[in-house]
């Protein structure tokens, strides 16, 4: 009789891993489906050659990568890396003292605050596009309503240029990053901070020395997460920004589609793809040392 539960339990285990192996398979094939097979489908097409009565030639030519190595492309490289880097650190730093300000208020408008920012996540980006651009603008927006109080005698719109592109990209990022700051800056221990307000310590300097070292990890993975985002963000550029402005995403989008140049298109995907990995690396390695 002492043998059944034995049996049960042995069962139950071999039962419960089944479930876990078919858990795993099914998430190994949407992996798959969605991201492994488009990615390796992209690697080969950006060694094929255009055709221009169609996408492509079955081909394999490094062509394409040696476009992306000219000045031009190199250019706008640099260009999508330091707007999402930028656009990156504003969304933290801001998102952060942000959360310092909510995270002391009633209850109440603690509920407030969290429901304003999930009902922002819900916006689209090209409503989020559209609101900005009629803010800008020079009829409808701020730069009249400053004209309208007397302080912009010439207004003129706002957009599209480099500043409100960046405003765009952080509008994007700013309620992720809230919304993952807000616990962990409510249920913190406050002790250390009460203890050197309590010796006279001036507010701001607890917040620079005492609140910022601890939160310094947590900041530096959401900027990463942030920059990742950031530089995959296609509305904006678009909408926002200038020809000069425009991200590498603009540019897969106008070879792959306007141009009818997809493996063109891929391979500078790809080379925007193995860039990120990189840089995530090297960020990864940093925050480790720091960390150690």
């Amino acid at each position: 009789m002492g043998l059944v539960p034995g049996l049960g339990g042995a069962s139950v285990i071999r039962s419960d891993r089944a479930a876990t192996g078919l858990v795993s398979l099914f998430s190994f094939a949407i992996l798959a489906v969605f991201f492994l097979i488009p990615l390796a489908f992209m690697v080969v097409v950006s060694f094929y050659k255009p055709d221009p009565m169609g996408f492509y030639q079955v081909a394999f030519s490094w062509e394409n990568y040696a476009k992306y190595f000219s000045s031009f492309y190199l250019n706008v490289t640099l260009r999508s890396l330091w707007s999402a880097g930028v656009s990156a650190v504003l969304v933290v730093v801001l998102a952060f003292f942000a959360v310092l300000a909510i995270v002391d208020l009633s209850r109440r408008w603690q509920l407030f605050w969290a429901v304003l920012l999930l009902s922002l996540m819900c916006i689209s980006e090209v409503i989020v596009g559209f609101s900005w651009l009629i803010l800008l603008s020079e009829s409808a927006g701020i730069p009249r309503l400053l004209e309208v109080l007397g302080l912009w005698d010439d207004p003129r719109s706002l957009s599209p240029s480099f500043g409100a592109m960046l405003i765009g990209l952080v509008t994007l990022g700013i309620s992720i990053v809230m919304l993952i700051l807000l616990p962990e800056a409510a249920n913190r221990d406050r002790s250390i901070e009460e203890a050197a307000q309590t010796l006279g310590t001036p507010p701001l300097r607890v917040v620079f020395n005492i609140t910022l070292p601890i939160f310094a990890p947590t900041l530096l993975a959401l900027t990463l997460t942030m920059f990742i985002y950031l530089i995959g963000v296609f509305v904006m550029p678009t909408m926002l920004g200038r020809p000069s402005d425009w991200t590498m995403t603009v540019m897969i989008s106008d070879k792959a589609l306007g141009d009818a140049n997809l493996p063109l298109g891929a391979a500078l995907a790809v080379a925007m793809l193995i860039i990120t990995v990189v840089v995530m690396l090297l960020s990864t390695m940093v925050s480790r040392r720091r960390l150690l």
